[in-house]
């Protein structure tokens, strides 16, 4: 009896969905572009306030990002859960549990390599703005660690993609008149540790 009762428990474990993770923590490069409506190329003129390129850093519950100069541009820390916004020195700081316009999110079937990584797509439409986002199932955070992250609906994007981070995403602001493509060139694993998500900490 107590073997019978232990094959089924293998059995049954052989069913059990195994542990999620690992979990991501690392730098992520990404090469920005700008766009009109029309499709006009205004890279020269916001890539020197948003950088052409961006420095992501994500331990988990945390994350930064940089432009190519190593100027700090955005920090988040999930113990105030504030987003924190460096732009030609000035700082300002947003409420991450702020409401967030209601977001319809929508699966998409196209499908793309990013910097080795095949990636799955999804769109996000939201206050009139659409954000169509391409990641990957293997590099990924614990989406619950986000869940009180509503600006930018971040946490709806994760909790689509299941943790998954974007590799690429094209932002269509119909308010702002501009199309930002977002597009990660390098990934690198690393450790970093809480110490790294202060607004002196610099990049790596």
């Amino acid at each position: 009896m107590n073997k019978l009762l232990l094959g089924c428990g293998l059995l049954l474990c052989s069913f059990t969905v195994a542990p999620d993770g690992p979990w991501f923590s690392g730098k992520i490069v990404y090469k920005n572009s700008f766009a009109t409506l029309t499709g006009q190329d205004i890279t020269d003129k916001i890539a020197p306030v948003m950088g052409s390129q961006n420095l992501y850093y994500i331990n988990g519950e945390n994350y930064k990002s940089y432009t190519e100069k190593k100027q700090l541009l955005e920090l988040y820390t999930a113990k105030t859960n504030e987003m924190q916004y460096f732009i030609n020195g000035q700082k300002s700081v947003i409420d991450a549990a702020a409401n967030a316009p209601a977001a319809v999110v929508k699966p998409l079937t196209e499908k793309a390599t990013i910097a080795g990584y095949a990636c799955q797509s999804l769109q996000i439409d939201a206050d009139g703005n659409t954000t169509v986002y391409y990641y990957s199932p293997k590099l990924r955070v614990n989406p619950e660690l986000y869940s009180k992250h509503l600006a930018g609906n971040w946490y709806a994007f994760l909790k689509a993609s299941k943790g998954a981070l974007p590799l690429k995403f094209t932002m269509t602001d119909r308010k702002q008149g501009f199309v930002m493509n977002c597009e990660a060139t390098s990934i690198e694993a690393m450790a970093l540790p809480l110490s790294e998500f202060t607004p002196e900490a610099p990049a790596r």
